[in-house]
């Protein structure tokens, strides 16, 4: 696709903030490199039209780009865009809505429109739904008090931590330097390895899961008797655990229901919105944009090293309510 010439600073800015912003959400790189060219086609459409500052878009002017795509030919082949072209530019138009509106940056009182096939915009929770999840954790018995102290190390990790579902199942004990406050991803995309920083009201769940709730999932993990028909005789059954695991079931062994823990902690909040364990990933990073922090240092709490040696500084500031939750 021809990329388009821009010549408004303030659209240049943004489109290389959304750029970075898809690749610390952990987009395929094919969907990094193509929205902020589709979405180049909606800028270059408003410069057209004398508007340079994102604060002027409205929806009228959302909807006369949709009109203008449908009645644009080819670069290629001088027909009409097919839908798929025209989808393509709506979806980037679409998720540049949601950077701008996630992020705090600015926000847009703009409808999306969702074209056929368009790719998912992924949940994004806000800093007081973190908070209702992490208060609908605490729970009263022995019982619910030890599961209540793993669901906190588990938001400690989803979100403090930053941490995909499958590097949380594969955290060991020993991966966790409860003194330096650090954690090693041991199995992370790609085979990497990195030390996460842990702050410290994440450090302090995690230490009181360690000390206190996790041994009670080890206690669990004799099962009672089984019946042998054959012999008429009732055995002790041992299950064999996972001592090493950090996150670990009633069994002793390696957790991997986040998505059930999850949902069950959502309703107890009164959450409406769906949301996965990944959704917390891609919270904290927005988080720390709206704090401010460097895109440099967000990249590497989660693992993308490849920003450092491609792409240059930014400080994004960002308005923002409340403090971060873990």
């Amino acid at each position: 696709m021809k990329q388009l010439p821009i010549n408004s600073v303030s659209f240049l800015y943004l489109e290389q903030s959304f750029r970075k912003w898809l690749f610390i959400l952990g987009y395929a790189t094919t969907t990094t490199d193509t929205l902020p060219v589709h979405l180049r086609e909606f800028f270059h459409y408003l410069e057209q039209r004398h508007i340079t500052e994102i604060l002027l878009v409205e929806n009228r002017h959302v909807h006369g780009f949709i009109s203008y795509l449908e009645n644009r030919a080819s670069d290629k082949t001088g027909a009409g865009l097919s839908t798929s072209s025209i989808n393509k530019m709506i979806t980037a138009v679409n998720a540049f809505i949601k950077y701008l509106n996630s992020t705090g940056r600015h926000f847009l009182d703009i409808s999306p429109v969702r074209p056929a096939g368009d790719i998912k915009i992924p949940s994004i929770l806000t800093q007081v739904e973190i908070q209702l999840l992490y208060d609908a954790s605490f729970e009263t018995g022995r019982i619910d008090k030890a599961i209540g102290q793993r669901d906190r190390a588990m938001l400690a990790v989803l979100y403090g931590c930053g941490l995909r579902k499958m590097e949380a199942t594969s955290l060991n004990i020993t991966d966790i330097d409860l003194h330096k406050a650090l954690l090693l991803v041991r199995k992370g995309k790609g085979n990497k390895q990195w030390y996460v920083p842990i702050a410290r009201k994440a450090l302090e769940d995690i230490r009181v899961y360690l000390q206190e709730g996790r041994g009670w999932f080890f206690d669990q993990h004799d099962t009672g008797h089984w019946y042998n028909q054959r012999y008429g005789h009732a055995f002790k059954r041992k299950i064999q655990t996972d001592d090493e695991a950090f996150f670990v079931n009633g069994k002793g062994q390696q957790m991997k229901n986040f998505y059930q823990r999850l949902h069950l902690l959502r309703d107890k909040a009164g959450i409406q919105q769906q949301f996965s364990p990944h959704s917390l990933r891609h919270s904290i990073a927005t988080h720390l944009l709206q704090g401010g922090m460097d895109i440099e240092e967000i990249a590497k709490f989660l693992g993308h090293s490849s920003l450092l040696s491609t792409q240059i500084y930014m400080h994004i500031q960002t308005e923002h309510n409340g403090e971060l939750a873990t």
